[in-house]
């Protein structure tokens, strides 16, 4: 039975989510004077398309407007960051290679941010064609409602059931348990392989907890079978 790994991409292909979590910090702290605990971090920030974070910021803080002008600066910090400082997590093209099932990405990023983050990672398309990036902007709802994976499934001709998600945050194991997909939490990007992560992680109902993608790899063959 044919079988699909849907990968998200911040954190888990590539090492950027602290950097995306640090261009909000300082632009908020820089622009409007507000500053985020770790929690609140964690909460308002990770793991989350930056149409997302703008919503759960203005919700949480009354009266704040982030308005197109911040959001513009949002997006030239994250252009800089991701220009100079992205890079892959170590091991991950090893898996892709590895794998003899079909993989696509499906990420919170927009199709515009996606472009320009993979100028940087054209590696990928030996093992996933381009046509198989799937963007939040896809998709009215995103992660972590199931509407982007079940688009990537779709789209790639698989039932939920036959799909594999590995993501690193609780809005992709989120969506992948809404979709009925059973998912790995890769916790080996900076911060995230803690006792507590690790803990909501499995509350969560990942199928596998991986600090390494030689984790990664044996527990994808291990699920799919």
């Amino acid at each position: 039975m044919k079988k699909l790994i849907i990968w998200d991409f911040d954190g888990v292909i590539a090492d950027s989510e602290k950097l995306w979590v640090s261009v909000w910090v300082e632009t908020l702290q820089k622009e409007k004077n507000i500053s985020l605990s770790i929690n609140e971090k964690s909460d308002l920030l990770v793991g989350v398309a930056d149409k997302l974070r703008k919503e759960r910021l203005e919700k949480y803080f009354p009266g704040l407007n982030l308005d197109d002008d911040f959001m513009e600066k949002i997006t030239e910090g994250e252009i800089y960051q991701g220009t100079n400082f992205m890079c892959p997590i170590d091991g991950v093209e090893e898996v892709m290679s590895a794998v003899k099932y079909d993989q696509c990405i499906a990420t919170g990023a927009t199709k515009e941010q996606h472009a320009w983050k993979m100028t940087q990672f054209k590696w990928i398309e030996k093992y996933i064609s381009p046509d198989d990036y799937f963007t939040a902007d896809m998709v009215e709802r995103g992660k972590p409602d199931p509407d982007l994976f079940l688009l990537a499934a779709k789209s790639k001709g698989y039932l939920p059931e036959n799909c594999l998600v590995i993501g690193d945050s609780l809005n992709d194991f989120a969506a992948a348990k809404a979709a009925h997909m059973p998912s790995i939490a890769f916790v080996g990007a900076e911060g995230n392989d803690t006792a507590e992560y690790r803990r909501k992680c499995a509350e969560a109902g990942v199928a596998a907890i991986c600090a390494t993608m030689p984790e990664v790899k044996l527990s994808v063959i291990k699920i799919l079978g």
